[in-house]
């Protein structure tokens, strides 16, 4: 069974195939250079003889068109080639964008039948074909700046030929993917289909009626659509256009960089030194490290998480129909609002009918912003709205496939809801409760069932957050893990799985940046630096907004209650900066947070945040103590990292993926990083290590080096 296979019909319509051996889904890698060439090659003899009327390009997996290039191959490559090597990688992305270029100058009609996802060089291929049909619904795209890369075989060259310098911009910089209706919105599509056969025919009518077809821009007198980048429209876009990227990247993703100087460029010649300027640039970024932590992070490790890695071994995927929801605050209509948009069924609990109508009324605002902006239907959003009962019942939960509880962070609430809601519960449901910190296996005792006690570790707001963090508990049973990771999954959701340990993974991860920015604030450095430094390392806020948005009490609150833990279990309890900093700020200043009022920031009606002007008196009363940019940069992240190792060296988290995707989506690791752990890959485990010490030397224990890191680095056995 070969790769590509040329079957030609009665009208003289030659068909290429894609059908790779082995795989779900045709990918543009190795093997698929080697038979693309070889059956270009074939078709150019063909057409030579008279024999072609027509090329029809489609693949025979259903289903599947075309996946994009093999990221597997591409991490495998040296980052830090020799001259010669770097040179033979140039001539391999020219030698792989040679055949489409042969493809759309055969002489002879090309159309393309795309049958489902067109991602990436799926989609390099559909745009070197003339004609491109596709089935309704189907996705197409160029999404490679989403994992580090950009389009490098044609992709970048001709979506600016075809749509033009801001269009291109927009569209590949973003990674966008698009549904077939809005692509053909925007022409990057000429026709859609209703089923495969449909589209067979709908292709080869057309190559029957153009003979003389030929790529926009290899027509005479063609023009770039919205013109180049000396035309006075485009002004704006080639002189501020690459401060603008760096100041939305902080200059820290270099595919958006390369993308957007691609696109001016390749505008400015001709087409085929177009596309040697896009494979030079393109060959820049498999270079580059922001890539490889980007490529590892967000296609390797994404895709094993989707594939259930952290999944147990078990057979039967469990689908939930009707969940059950207790709490009707922002956590459990946010759960029910993502819940319904599924098809699931959602009983929504609260004390009385009053606060579970208000759940309701979230979900209602939810959807009714959606329709407002065209995103769903009225009738969508009636019928998502149909999905979820309010209740203030614990019957109506009867027979709910699964109970999810998101009330208070206490301990005795909690206990008392689960004790409640097991006397209705049906035979075999699992019980999850929401908590971000508080020990699963404790709340389990409150439990007849621990074996079908879970945590699920919702972020706020759930409807939006892609993130579950799935919490085992001592007893909690392998069946009800694998329901609750397939519950997260039908919720549209990635789940990662921990095992119980204060603070879970995420919680306790995040707390040592929140700590060293208290830490900071109460040595006297400069809060705009904290922040500044954050938002610099590539986070989406710094550790002080983020504690206004949890707010100062609830954090207050959970200190208090860890304290109260640790004394309980006859462990000395010690205050650290970040205790010491909120008592002061709710007790003494009575700043409590964003949702209070305000907390390190002030919060006008109109206008941007700004910092409460009494933080430098309250903690800087004398001038600002000085000390090195990078060196507040690095105790942000450097203690996240340190932290993930010893939730490692605990057992509490076992899988680096999930460790990586959990500190990026989860709690806003900088995401260029790839993650905790591939943070650690990236710098290097030895000078990760040196760096480390020095940090510990000035600025204590948060940076001591777990014995796991060391023991990895003497291996040179890195985080994978």
């Amino acid at each position: 069974m070969t790769y590509i296979r040329l079957q030609k019909d009665s009208d003289g319509i030659v068909e290429l195939i894609f059908d790779q051996p082995g795989k779900a889904v045709n990918t543009m890698g190795r093997d698929y250079d080697v038979a693309m060439r070889s059956a270009v090659a074939e078709l150019v003899d063909m057409v030579a003889e008279g024999e072609v009327k027509g090329v029809y390009v489609r693949s025979c997996k259903p289903q599947q068109f075309f996946a994009g290039g093999d990221i597997k191959e591409m991490l495998a490559m040296d980052l830090t080639p020799s001259a010669e090597e770097k040179t033979k990688m140039y001539e391999g992305i020219m030698a792989t964008k040679a055949p489409l270029r042969q493809l759309e100058t055969l002489g002879v009609p090309v159309a393309v039948g795309i049958n489902g996802p067109a991602l990436g060089g799926g989609f390099e291929i559909a745009l070197a074909c003339h004609y491109r049909v596709a089935i309704s619904g189907v996705q197409l795209g160029l999404p490679e700046a989403m994992i580090g890369l950009m389009p490098g075989a044609g992709g970048v060259v001709r979506m600016t030929y075809l749509l033009g310098m801001q269009e291109a911009i927009g569209l590949i910089s973003q990674g966008r993917r698009l549904k077939a209706n809005k692509a053909l919105e925007k022409g990057l599509l000429h026709e859609l289909a209703d089923d495969e056969a449909d589209m067979h025919a709908k292709a080869k009518a057309w190559i029957k009626l153009n003979s003389g077809a030929k790529q926009p821009w290899d027509e005479e007198g063609y023009a770039m659509p919205g013109g180049g980048p000396d035309d006075a429209a485009n002004q704006g876009l080639t002189f501020f256009g690459p401060a603008n990227v760096m100041v939305q990247t902080k200059n820290l993703m270099p595919a958006q960089n390369a993308i957007f100087a691609c696109v001016v460029d390749s505008a400015r010649v001709d087409f085929d030194t177009a596309q040697k300027i896009e494979g030079r640039y393109f060959l820049s970024l498999l270079l580059d490290q922001t890539a490889r932590n980007m490529m590892t992070a967000f296609f390797v490790q994404m895709e094993a998480l989707n594939n259930g890695v952290s999944r147990p071994n078990i057979t039967e995927r469990f689908k939930c129909k009707q969940l059950g929801i207790i709490g009707a605050g922002q956590m459990g209509a946010g759960i029910a609002t993502a819940a319904a948009q599924k098809g699931i069924r959602v009983v929504l609990k609260d004390m009385n009918e009053e606060n579970a109508d208000k759940g309701l009324s979230y979900a209602q605002a939810f959807f009714a912003k959606g329709v407002k902006k065209g995103k769903l239907s009225e009738t969508q959003a009636l019928e998502y709205m149909s999905r979820i009962k309010p209740t203030a019942e614990y019957a109506d939960l009867a027979d709910c496939d699964m109970v999810i509880e998101a009330v208070f962070e206490d301990r005795g609430v909690k206990a008392a809801v689960t004790e409640e809601c097991e006397a209705v519960m049906k035979d075999g449901s699992v019980f999850a409760s929401n908590t971000s910190a508080l020990p699963i296996s404790e709340l389990a005792q409150a439990s007849k069932n621990a074996d079908r006690f879970i945590g699920m570790h919702f972020f706020s707001p759930a409807e939006k957050m892609p993130l579950v963090e799935i919490v085992c508990g001592v007893k909690t049973s392998d069946e009800s893990l694998a329901k609750a990771f397939d519950l997260a999954q039908q919720l549209g959701k990635t789940p990662i799985v921990v095992n119980d340990g204060p603070g879970f993974f995420t919680t306790r991860v995040i707390s040592k940046t929140v700590t060293q920015g208290a830490s900071m604030l109460e040595e006297g450095v400069n809060p705009v630096l904290i922040e500044s430094a954050a938002r610099d390392n590539g986070s989406p806020v710094g550790p002080l907004a983020a504690i206004d948005e949890i707010s100062q009490e609830t954090a207050y609150k959970n200190g208090q209650q860890a304290k109260a833990d640790a004394v309980a279990q006859g462990k000395q309890w010690q205050d650290n900066a970040a205790s010491r900093i909120l008592d002061r700020m709710v007790n003494e200043f009575g700043r409590r947070g964003k949702i209070h009022g305000g907390g390190y920031y002030e919060y006008p009606a109109s206008g941007k945040k700004y910092l409460w002007p009494g933080l430098k008196a309250a903690f800087s009363a004398a001038d600002y103590t000085e000390i090195p940019y990078q060196d507040i940069k690095d105790r942000l992240t450097f203690s996240q990292c340190l932290e993930a190792v010893r939730a490692m060296e605990e057992g509490v988290i076992k899988n680096v993926g999930d460790g990586n995707m959990g500190s990026i989506m989860g709690i806003g690791f900088p995401a260029q990083t790839g993650g905790v752990f591939q943070a650690i890959n990236a710098y290097g485990l030895n000078d990760f290590i040196q760096r480390a010490q020095d940090l510990e030397l000035r600025y204590g224990s948060d940076f001591n080096v777990p014995a796991l890191l060391l023991s990895r680095a003497e291996l040179d056995e890195s985080f994978h």
